[in-house]
């Protein structure tokens, strides 16, 4: 890929463009997701970055879509979504999102450095501007039912140099990601508790 075709596809994913014409990381995603769906898991962890973010945003709103009844499937395929979703924690980092609803997830988190173009583009896009972009959807800019975790003086959007380090040094330090995952004594959890780590 390039940068050209990454700065496309965000546009197309951001604005709903590709909604129906599922480029191949949604799908990529979203089957995973569904295999995992079918084993028996206490919960489902899924962080994103940057483009990812717009990735997840979106087939968080497939499975909505299909809860809602509104996207077709069995009754069966339907319930099992809507509890693996309630099972489901997704934590957005640098999120340039446009549309992310997590209604059906039992935990829903962004964290973004207030100086992190990307994120400005997305998750701290000026609310009273949110309403204005819009997408297919025929709706603005969505951030529903997600806890906003935010470093006020913190910048850049690489995923270890601007995230990951400083969350070593204390940064989001209210996030559940970084208190139950990333700090430096997780809580103890046994392997069949949740799903493999996926390279």
């Amino acid at each position: 890929d390039s940068i050209f075709l990454d700065i496309f596809e965000c546009l197309m994913g951001k604005t709903g463009l590709l909604r129906h014409c599922t480029t191949g990381p949604r799908k990529f995603i979203k089957q995973v997701l569904e295999e995992e769906m079918k084993k028996d898991y206490k919960k489902i962890v899924l962080v994103a970055h940057s483009q990812g973010t717009i990735i997840t945003g979106n087939v968080i709103a497939d499975f909505n879509d299909i809860i809602d009844g509104t996207e077709e499937c069995s009754d069966e395929e339907r319930a099992l979504i809507k509890d693996n979703m309630s099972k489901m924690e997704v934590y957005l980092v640098a999120s340039a999102a446009h549309y992310v609803n997590g209604k059906y997830v039992s935990n829903l988190e962004c964290l973004s450095n207030r100086g992190d173009p990307v994120a400005v583009a997305g998750h701290l896009y000026p609310e009273v501007l949110k309403r204005f972009w819009f997408n297919t959807r025929g709706a603005g800019m969505l951030y529903n039912d997600c806890i906003d975790q935010v470093e006020k003086a913190s910048w850049g959007h690489m995923m270890e140099t601007n995230y990951l380090i400083p969350i070593q040094k204390g940064a989001f330090s209210g996030s559940k990601l970084v208190t139950s995952y990333l700090s430096k004594k997780p809580q103890e959890e046994s392997a069949s508790e949740t799903s493999e780590l996926l390279p």
